[in-house]
């Protein structure tokens, strides 16, 4: 089994880059251009906004809704990508001037977004052969590789697919994070739970999710619901960490109840909560438990149960294959629900509380003439919504629903909202609808045989609308998106050994070291000047060694300690800074102001670190048993002193971003805790390491932070970008400390 975070130098590194949104095309439409992806009407280049659409319908709350503002008012063909190597069942993504999509072959693409030619392509395993398992079901042939729709963490820089991997004769479900630029794997993760017997028989169809640094992945069985299965949500930490999951339909002798919602994705509130519905079980009988299947439920970000809704017919329901969960739930802004599924019928729930079985705030039976599958798209709290004869509008109150229009055009798929119009696709056709009637206002053929339940998506100045191996895309007035962007600059850092040696990445330049000096004392521990221009370094004696734009302000280098340094901060214009001892002993340079210190107190561990307040006039410090103490103008914000910690505390961090407020502590496991501002962005707790942390650094936005263990192995989390390390190569003395580098310009 593999469950770990991939690099070129270790296997625990982890490449995050920071994604520049928002930013605008600077060429005009004034020049044509030929599509070098395909067929099509060569257009120009476009001067609008770009936008994104990284996850299932645009958002988390599942809108689908284009933020571009882009017109398709008409829409011209612009490009038909190549024939990619499988299936595509998922919605197609857009980011970084990219198209994304993958297979059933288990291959992921990116597609230049202004000519569909390939930009680069991963193939990440071998597809699970579905004629390995004599007797399974379903309508996915020959192999079953990535079904859903990916996930793109933009700030991370890093898509997310789900893939079905031959192991023998079964099948193992693979959590996998690419480089969104260059498509090099960073994270390859079993996420089967161990409760799954047979996971050739749950099927990975929901799209994929995000919330507070999690991917949400949700499991059903195969068409025909043949062999064991339930109905999964796994909350796998985008770090490789450990998931965690939620079991659909658990009690004794109870299976199915799948969360696949014809392919989209869970439904994620403001509070990062997961709401999702689900499928038929094997209960069937009015007399038996309520078991979470042919339901409405929202769960924490990790998966725990928090409430659920049910129709009263849910046993019939679940007998009749007439399940709720073929639609992913609604969330409005008024703070309603709104679930349909295969009975048809119509439910409007309260998002505060949806009132278990039978506690509907309004019904219509019949809502829809036949089957719905898939998301409605929500345009300003008017549904548009997914059922097979037709869409629907509806605007959704505390009333029973009823529809506003019912289109015609034989749309049915599951629509998104670009240009004022609406999207939907049926067969081989994609439909523009007019929002106020349903109305088709233009359609365009898009080629045969496309997967079950299709849906385009439309971002940077495009539609773009799958069929069964190619992607097409659409362009309005506006015209063509520019080029792929190249990877934006990012953060760097550098690292100090014992020895005096630095080590720099990225953008941190290197101004020298102590690395040629015979030293009385090994060094503890750097800081960085404010405009990162230089740094300093600490010896155990007190020792400062001094580069670029840092000023010696002086030492204890000459003085008879008590104990040994063991670690330093500088004041925030970085005119003076601190060292510390082990015993909590406080010696203030420059601006630096003495606040206090334990020295001469009793202390139930040695101090090993300390990090700055807001200003010249405070500083924290930490002992390895996570024991902080604050002093001046530092507020204390809380510790891990009262807690049993698997392994000890090495240092601390605060973010530049909050002023002083908050902090971080790690221990020597890579596990991190954070209090105050300063927010969780992954650890490296559980995991195995070749050798243990040594310190953290946090970027300068404080929404991440990196790791370094003694072989210089980095570790990098939130928007910390993974710039090199040290790790696998020989050293002469070990990494003791590690420091940010400047914000790129």
């Amino acid at each position: 089994m593999r469950n770990r975070r991939i690099s070129k130098t270790v296997d625990r590194l982890h490449r995050g880059l920071i994604i520049a949104l928002g930013a605008v095309a600077v060429t005009a439409c004034t020049t044509t251009s030929a599509t070098a992806g395909g067929t099509g009407t060569p257009v120009g280049l476009h001067a609008i906004a770009d936008s994104t659409w990284t996850t299932f319908d645009q958002n988390g709350l599942r809108t689908g809704v284009d933020a571009s503002g882009a017109s398709f008012s008409p829409a011209t063909q612009a490009w038909t990508s190549p024939a990619l190597d499988g299936s595509l069942y998922g919605q197609p993504l857009v980011a970084t001037g990219r198209v994304y999509a993958a297979t059933e072959n288990d291959t992921v693409y990116a597609l230049a977004a202004d000519t569909g030619s390939v930009v680069w392509k991963t193939h990440v395993g071998t597809p699970f052969l579905k004629s390995s398992v004599p007797g399974l079901c379903g309508n996915i042939t020959p192999t079953v590789g990535i079904t859903s729709t990916p996930v793109i963490d933009a700030a991370r820089g890093e898509i997310f697919v789900v893939a079905a991997e031959q192991a023998g004769a079964e099948a193992a479900h693979h959590l996998i994070g690419l480089d969104l630029y260059t498509g090099a794997a960073l994270l390859d993760e079993v996420i089967d739970p161990a409760s799954v017997t047979s996971p050739a028989h749950e099927l990975q169809r929901a799209s994929l999710a995000l919330t507070q640094g999690r991917v949400i992945v949700g499991f059903g069985g195969n068409a025909g619901d043949c062999g064991p299965y339930h109905g999964l949500v796994v909350s796998a930490p985008e770090d490789g960490t450990a998931p965690t999951d939620f079991v659909v339909a658990n009690l004794p002798g109870d299976s199915q109840g799948a969360v696949w919602m014809g392919g989209a994705a869970p439904a994620i509130d403001q509070q990062g909560n997961i709401w999702v519905a689900t499928g038929n079980s094997a209960y069937t009988s009015g007399g038996q438990q309520y078991d979470n299947s042919d339901g409405v439920l929202k769960l924490s970000p990790t998966a725990t149960l928090i409430d659920a809704f049910a129709p009263t017919s849910w046993p019939s329901d679940n007998a009749t294959d007439a399940d709720l969960g073929s639609t992913t739930p609604a969330l409005l802004a008024n703070g309603l629900v709104f679930e349909v599924g295969k009975a048809r019928t119509a439910y409007v729930l309260h998002q505060s509380s949806l009132g278990g079985v039978g506690g509907q705030v309004a019904s219509s039976a019949g809502f829809c003439g036949s089957e719905p599958f898939g998301g409605s798209a929500d345009l300003n709290g008017t549904l548009f919504v997914p059922c097979a004869d037709g869409l629907r509008a509806v605007r959704p109150t505390t009333a029973a629903p009823t529809a506003l229009w019912h289109t015609s055009s034989g749309a049915h798929g599951s629509p998104i909202v670009a240009g004022n119009l609406v999207w939907s696709m049926s067969g081989g056709t994609l439909y523009a609808l007019d929002p106020a009637s349903g109305n088709a206002v233009q359609q365009f053929a898009v080629g045969s045989g496309p997967t079950s339940f299709p849906s385009p998506a439309a971002a940077d100045g495009l539609v773009i609308a799958p069929s069964s191996n190619q992607l097409h895309a659409f362009v309005g007035p506006a015209c063509l998106p520019g080029p792929p962007a190249p990877r934006p600059p990012s953060p760097g850092y550098w690292l100090a050994a014992s020895d005096g040696g630095i080590f720099a990445f990225g953008s941190a330049g290197f101004y020298g070291s102590a690395g040629n000096l015979v030293l009385a004392r090994p060094l503890v521990g750097m800081a960085t000047t404010p405009d990162h221009q230089g740094y300093w370094l600490v010896a155990s004696d007190g020792g400062i060694f001094a580069f670029g734009s840092a000023g010696f302000y002086g030492s204890t280098g000459a003085l008879h300690l008590t104990a040994p340094i063991v670690g330093m901060a500088a004041t925030p214009d970085g005119q003076g800074y601190w060292l510390v001892g082990a015993d909590g002993g406080v010696f203030a340079f420059g601006d630096a102001r003495f606040a206090g210190s334990t020295g001469g107190v009793h202390l139930n561990a040695p101090i090993v670190g300390m990090a700055s307040g807001p200003d010249a006039g405070g500083y924290r410090l930490v002992a390895t048993d996570g024991g902080v103490f604050s002093f001046g103008s530092a507020p204390f914000e809380g510790s891990a002193g009262g807690l049993s910690l698997v392994r000890p505390i090495v240092g601390m961090a605060t973010p530049p971003a909050g002023g002083g407020s908050g902090y971080w502590l790690v221990a020597s496991d890579g596990g991190i805790f954070a209090f105050g501002v300063a927010g969780y962005h992954g650890s490296m707790g559980g995991q195995s390491l070749n050798r243990p942390v040594v310190g953290m650094a946090s970027t300068a936005s404080g929404a991440g932070y990196w790791l370094t263990a003694s072989d210089g192995g980095i570790f990098a989390f939130g928007d910390a970008a993974f710039e090199g390390s040290t790790g696998g190569f020989p050293l002469n003395a070990p990494v003791a400390g590690i420091a940010d580098g400047p914000t790129p310009t």
